[in-house]
């Protein structure tokens, strides 16, 4: 390789990781065609695939890039085509984020916990660039201590009852306030659920990932410490623990 060539790939390097950091995609075997069949027609529209469909595209570009198999010209035009895929992709995700503003979604609380939703969680996903959540309003009904809150997560289930994410605490606030120690029974109280799809701070999307996040049917406030939130745990790393094994066959097969 010519000194002119190494520079240039060193510029590569730093461009396309400069621009990857934006949204880190998960790697494994999936393909853009597998994530272009994630469906769209739930509460999150076509954001999860469009979302999946980038990254694996990105990926694959990426892969190209730093393969060491390209001319200088073909890096060109791969680093080219890198950038544009980039740009298509912000302006795929701000059209489909801005679509879904404004929707409900469903919210339940766990039996026995104690405070009350003010009907469903609206998507807030108008800001550029930042992490989307799903607001909503309710009312504690008896005095909760800090000690207590810390257990309450609020968690997406999908359609078939089963967890999306169980890693996320419930948000609070109240009359612009993030911080409230010891909450008081007929206290109001707004909360934001995280929606882990098509954002710039999210670490990790692949494929089965925004597959889950296709299916959302509703959010769960429920206490960590309980039965229940173990089960729905245990699923979700059952089901992530079968689709590595499952991804690990594809790659077996693939260099058979």
């Amino acid at each position: 390789m010519t000194k002119t060539m190494k520079k240039y790939f060193a510029l590569v390097a730093l461009v396309a990781f400069a621009g990857f950091g934006l949204i880190s995609c998960g790697g494994g075997s999936s393909s853009e065609s597998e994530a272009e069949q994630i469906p769209t027609d739930g509460l999150l529209g076509d954001l999860p695939m469009l979302t999946a469909k980038y990254c694996n595209k990105i990926v694959d570009l990426r892969n190209k890039l730093f393969s060491g198999e390209l001319t200088e010209d073909e890096a060109k035009k791969v680093h080219a085509e890198f950038n544009a895929t980039e740009e298509e992709r912000d302006a795929q995700l701000l059209l489909s984020r801005q679509a879904i503003h404004g929707k409900e979604i469903p919210v339940e609380v766990q039996e026995g916990l104690g405070l009350t939703m003010n009907g469903n969680l609206k998507i807030d996903s108008e800001k550029k660039g930042v992490t989307i959540f799903a607001v909503g309003s309710g009312e504690f009904q008896r005095d909760y201590s800090n000690s207590e809150t810390v257990r309450l997560y609020i968690i997406p289930i999908d359609t078939d009852g089963k967890a999306i994410e169980t890693d996320r605490g419930l948000w609070y606030a109240e009359d612009g306030a993030t911080s409230v120690i010891d909450w008081k029974k007929g206290q109001k109280f707004v909360v934001k659920a995280f929606v882990s799809v098509g954002t710039s701070s999210a670490r990790s999307y692949n494929t089965n990932e925004m597959k889950r996040w296709a299916k959302l049917a509703k959010f769960l406030i429920i206490d960590n410490s309980s039965d229940e939130f173990k089960k729905l745990k245990d699923q979700l790393e059952a089901d992530k623990k079968a689709e590595e094994i499952e991804a690990a066959k594809k790659v077996m097969e693939e260099k058979k």
